[in-house]
This record gives structure tokens, C-alpha cells and sequence, in this order.
């Protein structure tokens, strides 16, 4: 074709307006494809280093928690030699002929079997002499003729420059032939001369079983070493099948035991992989557990992590090229606008989640396509201590916490089902392929189980996990509506019956609800109303029996229930935030009625966990005594071991701001909790009071007495005071102050009463 001037013209013409639109087109089309790739590329490099440490996170907490657990077991072992090498020292034993006639008795071998009946993870404690021979053996009587000069522990320990404890390598016992660590721990006289040694076995199995009750993941392992490379202990596996490259093992346990950490270990260490680890030290002890994932296991993660999004980053570029050519400038561009907006009024910004609209519209087509016929599933989920986080800790750690969540509850969805946030902390979930309600409650309580792992918010670890109500269709309902309105039902059922777990709906689960719902109201009008009160139950010292201080109580006198118990509306307060004012109220009003006591008692008050988010506890304390000018040494605190799990860091950190203050912290409830050990040796705590379980028994049952001589024994050996809490008769105080438990509490010794009935007592003790 020619123009008037000659000119051809043709399709490729890039003059024209059309060629012109094109060209930029595809030069857009091209920068946005070379834009995804890039930004591809960042989120798997992301991706992958946010795998690594979070999986890195994860081996250090679970290393730290075992360490514990292990040097709890080798604390056993010490106390028991403690108290051995305590008793050759207050005998003033000074000769191996002395040594013999005090430590070779049938006296001694019972007391070493009764220190280790409880212990069943210990497989023997034995006396040896200078010369290596056996005095007293807590398996056999009479004591066989047995001479260990030979041993290891016994080499390195009878001279007098080496160590004074020495951790052996597993090896069979002669007697029993049952594979077992030795903890050997060495005494001497007066002068400094050696004299012998006391020998604690440890079975390998208890480490073995105790390590293989964790999940660990494909290649996941976890070892005993000694820092000279030694491998005590291992699962998978055992420490008889370990590498033979004991150099590569000497070599990487010197480097652990010099900087404290080993990110890496090289193929030879524990098996033929090459490991990513964390170590922990266990105690003061030359030896260190070691929790660790091979690299091969995590590459293998990363990339299953990664491959979604490399697989969706290459569906929107080859999305991006057709749009690209298919499309017209003017109306493609108006109708891609229109389908942004219809999907943005569809998705909650925080979460990236579908919202409520989006969660009607695709339930309701779901029920329409299946009428009457394949059951599905709804879980209406509702999030724990949110709004405690949120009161505490600021909007921001709230965001925090329901994106984190949110996550967690996606990556659980399957491809058949969705997902949705409802607003505030509720969020849906709609399971299909269903057939029955148990298979629903296996899936929620997966979701909970993984909503309550904990939460790193800056300083804060949040313990939070979710209750669940769940429905089926068409059975419990055929609409959205109504869909709604009984798991919401079922909801509050699960909420009332404790966090954390996940309820079916029923018919009468209307009238719990109500009630519950009926029981938050009533809190917030007796908190108005001003229908709390505190009662004062007295604590005695036991030995004299003069009233040493007074626990606050608080009660609730409802105007037609009558006197409420604490147990149905404290956990209810806890969970609507209504435990800060009422806490703050308690400490105020105890320490004002302390002041009008006489100035050698004390009072006791209970913590909640919910105050001590965001530092509040402390606030609270230093205001209540600051306001009634109590003094700080007069005041103690009490908190479960329950707090310590759920709060974390902060509950720490506010302890040793009571400590140095002089405020006395109160472990409740010990012994009931599995790491209260632990908290005594790295908190400032300075009373454990017995929980009431052990003392009801306690002149029936052979075990409560053996729990409570032990907890009475640590608390003196640690310097701390010990309270019985729960003594009803004379005979449980007569035996409680025999064992020497420093201070009672209970109905025998005093009832709940008001101030003034407190201050009558203080008067009349005094008199």
C-alpha cells in the first residue's frame, strides 16, 4: 500500500499509534516479569534464612529445656554424694580403717537404698575406699568383694591435682551388666589426703528413652557428649553405634567446650551427616547436650517450602506475558481495576486472609453445591489472651500476634479447604471430605496444638493457642447464618470448659453459653458495684505456732448466688482483662490491712499470669506499696509454675526486680509442676509452699511422707522457707513440724477471716 507522498506503510509499521501501544506494552509486560523474578529470587534467599533460623531457634530451646531435665537427673546423683561425703566429713573420719568401720555398715546400705528408691533412673550408689575397693553398695548386701582400682573414674580421681568429679564413659556394670554412666565424685581428710570416693550410676537407657520421646524431624538426633568428645548418650541410635572417628568428636568438643556453641558439626561427629546444632551445657558438668538437624534434612525443607513460591512466581510471569498480548488498553485496563477492587473488599488487610464476606459468599456457594449431600465441616476458632496481649502489650504486638497465627492456620488449610479471619481474634476455618465429627475434632485440635506453640513478641513469650467450636453441615445447619450461630455456641462451650480446647456443637449448649455470658456480665457489674471482698487466712510458724504472717483471699458475695467460687470467676476475669483492675485491687487493699499488724508479719498475695504482661505486675506492687507505705520485706508474692511457662522472659526479669526490692517470691502449688527444680536454681524464690495433695495423705501414704521429707529437705538445704498448705488435723501438724517444715497453713490452725478478724488475731497471738 502507498501513501500520497509514496510512503508504504504496513502492520510492523512503528509510526502507527497501534505499533506504538504494543511496543510499550510488552516493554511493561517484559520490566514486571524481570520485576517477579527478582523479587522471587529475595523471597526464597528469605525464605530459606528464616527457615534456617527459625529451625536453629528451635534446637536451642529444645537443647536448653533438656539440659535442664539432664542436669536434674545428675543433680539427684550429686545431692546423694553430697550427703555421703557430708557425713564422712561431720564423723571426722581422717584414716581408711576409721573410713571402713563407719562406711562398710548394713545402717549405710539401707540409707543408700532408701536415698535412691525414688530415683529409678539410678542404678546404684557405691562407697569406695582409697585402695579401690568397694565399702558399701547400694545393690547387694552383704557388700561384694569387688576392687575398681582399674576403672577410669577411679584413676583420674585418686589423685589429689586432678578434678573432683569425673563423668565416665557408658560401659557394662560388673554386677548387673547393664550399660550405665558413672558420676564419681571424691573426698578426702581433713589433711587433703585421699581417701575414696563416692560412685553414682546412672543407667544409659533412661537417657535414651527419655531423648526418644521427642520429635525430631526427618534426621533430627540428640547426644550426650563429654567435652573430651566422649558419646554418653543417643537417640536415634545408641552410643555403642557412633562413628569410630573419635578424633573428628575430640576436635568439635573441644571447640564447644571453649566457645560455648557449635552451629556445625561435620560429618563423623554423631553419624556420616553433616549437622546444623545447638548446645547446651548441662550445668557445671563436663558435658554438654547437643540437639541437631543434618543439613541434607533442612536443604531438603527449604526447598519444599520454596518450591510454591518459585512454581507461583513463574505461573504470574507466563500470567503476565498473555495478559500482555491478549489484552486491550482501555477496557482490559477497566476491567482488571474492577476485579482488584471486587478482591480487595475481600481479603482482611492484616492477615492477607479471605475476610467475612469472602468466607459467606464461598460457604454459601459450597452448601449450595453440595444440597443435602457430602458433610463438611466448620471450626470457628477464637484466640486466647488476645486481648490481654493487646491491653498489655500495645495494638502493634496485637497485629503481630494475628498475623504469626494466621500463618500457622494457612499453612494447616488443605487445598480443598479454606481459611478466613472474621475480625478481631475469630477466625473460620471450613474443612471438606468430612464424614464424621471425629475426623473434625482430629484437625482442630492439630490447629490447636500448633497455635500454642509460643510467641516471641520483642522481651514478651506468648503462650496463646486457641479454643474451637466446631459444626457440621447439613446436619447442624444448611445456612451461613445458622452455620455461625452454633459454633459460636460451641465456642463458648469450649471456652467455658478451659482454653485450649475445641467442643462439638449440641442442642443445650445455648443455655451453658447464655449462662456464661450471663457470669461476664455479672463480673463486670460486681467489679462496678464493688461486690469483691478479701478474706485473710493465717500462716503459722510451726514450731512455736505464733501466726508469722496472712494469705489474702479473694471472694466474691454475689447478691442472689451467694459467696461465688474463685474458681469459676477467676479464669473468666483472666480471659476478659478484668484481672488487672481487680489484681491491682487486691495488692492495694492487702497491704493497706497489713499495715495495721504488727510489723513482724507479713502478707501473702496471689499473681496472676495476666499481670505480668507488659511489666504490670511490678507496677502494680511498687503503687500498692508506695500507697499504704508498706514496707517491702513485709510483702510476698505468690505464683504458680504455670506462669512461668505461659510469660516467659518477663515473668524472670520481674522476679529479680521483687528480689531487689525485698519483696519475697512464693513458689504455689510445688511439686505438682515437672521443671519446679529448675526454677529454684536459676530464680530468686524465697518460699515453696507444698501443694494440699501431698498433705492429705501425708500420714497415710508412704510415698506423700517420702515427697514431702524431699521437698522439706531441699527447701532447707537451699536456705528457703516451706509451707504446708492445706493441714485439717492435729496429726498432720505434729508430723509436718517433726520433719521440720518451717510454716503451716490451714483450717486447723485458722479459717478465712475479714480484717478486723485478722487484726483481733494478731492481737491475741501477740498476747
Amino acid at each position: 500500500m502507498e501513501t500520497p507522498n509514496g510512503r508504504e506503510t504496513g502492520p510492523l509499521d512503528a509510526n502507527r499509534p497501534g505499533a506504538r501501544g504494543s511496543l510499550w506494552l510488552a516493554f511493561v509486560a517484559a520490566t514486571l516479569i524481570v520485576c517477579v523474578i527478582c523479587a522471587a529470587t529475595l523471597l526464597v534467599r528469605s525464605l530459606w534464612q528464616d527457615g534456617a533460623a527459625d529451625r536453629a531457634r528451635e534446637l536451642e530451646n529444645m537443647a536448653v529445656t533438656l539440659s535442664e531435665q539432664t542436669a536434674r537427673a545428675f543433680q539427684s546423683v550429686g545431692l546423694i554424694q553430697d550427703d555421703l561425703i557430708g557425713h564422712v566429713r561431720e564423723k571426722g573420719i581422717q584414716t581408711r580403717i576409721q573410713l571402713v568401720d563407719a562406711m562398710s555398715t548394713e545402717d549405710v546400705h539401707s540409707r543408700l537404698r532408701e536415698k535412691i528408691s525414688g530415683l529409678p533412673f539410678i542404678d546404684a550408689i557405691t562407697v569406695i575406699d582409697e585402695t579401690g575397693q568397694l565399702l558399701n553398695f547400694s545393690r547387694y548386701w552383704p557388700i561384694p568383694n569387688v576392687n575398681v582400682s582399674d576403672r577410669d573414674y577411679f584413676l583420674a580421681l585418686e589423685g589429689m591435682r586432678g578434678p573432683d568429679i569425673f563423668l565416665g564413659e557408658p560401659v557394662p556394670n560388673r554386677g548387673s551388666g547393664t550399660v550405665t554412666i558413672y558420676l564419681a565424685k571424691r573426698f578426702a581428710n581433713s589433711s587433703g589426703r585421699f581417701l575414696g570416693l563416692v560412685l553414682g550410676a546412672m543407667e544409659q537407657s533412661y537417657f535414651e528413652r527419655f531423648y526418644s520421646g521427642l520429635r525430631l524431624g526427618r534426621d533430627g538426633m540428640i547426644a550426650l557428649i563429654r567435652s573430651d568428645g566422649a558419646l554418653l548418650a543417643r537417640h536415634p541410635g545408641s552410643a555403642g553405634q557412633s562413628p569410630r572417628d573419635s578424633a573428628v568428636r575430640a576436635r568439635t568438643a573441644a571447640a564447644v567446650f571453649a566457645t560455648g556453641q557449635m552451629p556445625q558439626l561435620p560429618a563423623g561427629t554423631l553419624d556420616e551427616k553433616a549437622r546444623i546444632a545447638a548446645v547446651h551445657r548441662v550445668g557445671d558438668l563436663p558435658v554438654a547436650v547437643v540437639v541437631s538437624e543434618s543439613v541434607a534434612a533442612l536443604d531438603a525443607l527449604m526447598w519444599q517450602r520454596a518450591t510454591p513460591l518459585i512454581v507461583a512466581a513463574g505461573l504470574l510471569c507466563l500470567t503476565i506475558a498473555l495478559v500482555a498480548w491478549g489484552v486491550g488498553r482501555h477496557l482490559r485496563d477497566e476491567r482488571a481495576f474492577a476485579v482488584a477492587q471486587h478482591g480487595m473488599a475481600r481479603i482482611d488487610v492484616l492477615t492477607g486472609l479471605p475476610n467475612r464476606l469472602a468466607f459467606a459468599e464461598r460457604l454459601n456457594a459450597l452448601l449450595k453445591a453440595r444440597g443435602g449431600g457430602t458433610p463438611l465441616a466448620l471450626l470457628y476458632l477464637d484466640l486466647d489472651y488476645f486481648k490481654a496481649v493487646n491491653d498489655t502489650l500495645g495494638h502493634d504486638a496485637g497485629d503481630t500476634m494475628l498475623i504469626e497465627l494466621a500463618e500457622r492456620i494457612r499453612a494447616l488449610v488443605g487445598p480443598d479447604d479454606f481459611a478466613a479471619r472474621l475480625g478481631g481474634d475469630e477466625f473460620a476455618v471450613v474443612v471438606s471430605g468430612v464424614n464424621h465429627e471425629s475426623e473434625a475434632a482430629e484437625f482442630a485440635q492439630r490447629l490447636i496444638h500448633t497455635l500454642r506453640s509460643p510467641l516471641h513478641l520483642g522481651l514478651h513469650r506468648i503462650v496463646s493457642g486457641c479454643s474451637i467450636g466446631i459444626v457440621m453441615a447439613p446436619r447442624d445447619g444448611t445456612g451461613v447464618a445458622e452455620l455461625l450461630k452454633n459454633a459460636d455456641l460451641a465456642l463458648y462451650r469450649a471456652k467455658a470448659d478451659g482454653r485450649g480446647i475445641a467442643r462439638v456443637f449440641v442442642e443445650e449448649m445455648e443455655r451453658l453459653v447464655r449462662e456464661r455470658r450471663e457470669m461476664e456480665v455479672a463480673l463486670q457489674t460486681a467489679w462496678r458495684e464493688k461486690q469483691f471482698f478479701l478474706l485473710y487466712q493465717p500462716i503459722v510458724e510451726a514450731e512455736s505456732g505464733r501466726v508469722a504472717g496472712f494469705e489474702a483471699l479473694l471472694r466474691w458475695q454475689h447478691p442472689e448466688r451467694g459467696l461465688v467460687n474463685p474458681t469459676s470467676f477467676i479464669p473468666i476475669a483472666e480471659e476478659t482483662g478484668l484481672i488487672l483492675p481487680l489484681g491491682a485491687w487486691v495488692l492495694a487493699e492487702a497491704c493497706a490491712a497489713a499495715t495495721t499488724w504488727p510489723e513482724d508479719l507479713f502478707v501473702s498475695v496471689n499473681l496472676s499470669p495476666v499481670q505480668f504482661r507488659g511489666a504490670e505486675a511490678f507496677r502494680q506492687v511498687r503503687n500498692a506499696l508506695e500507697s499504704s507505705g508498706l514496707a517491702p520485706s513485709r510483702l510476698e508474692v505468690e505464683i504458680t509454675e504455670s506462669t512461668l511457662l505461659q510469660e516467659g522472659p518477663m515473668v524472670r526479669a520481674t522476679l529479680e526486680q521483687f528480689s531487689e526490692e525485698g519483696i519475697t517470691v512464693a513458689l504455689d502449688d510445688f511439686g505438682t509442676g515437672y521443671s519446679s527444680l529448675g526454677y529454684l536454681r536459676t530464680l530468686s524464690i524465697g518460699r515453696i509452699k507444698m501443694d494440699r495433695s501431698f498433705i492429705d495423705q501425708v500420714e497415710t501414704s508412704p510415698q506423700s511422707l517420702a515427697i514431702v521429707r524431699a521437698v522439706v529437705g531441699l527447701a532447707r538445704t537451699l536456705g528457703l522457707r516451706c509451707t504446708a498448705e492445706g493441714v485439717e488435723t492435729e496429726g498432720q501438724r505434729r508430723l509436718l513440724t517433726a520433719e521440720g517444715c518451717s510454716h503451716l497453713q490451714g483450717y486447723l490452725l485458722g479459717r478465712p477471716g475479714s480484717a478486723e478478724e485478722a487484726l483481733r488475731r494478731t492481737r491475741t497471738s501477740a498476747a
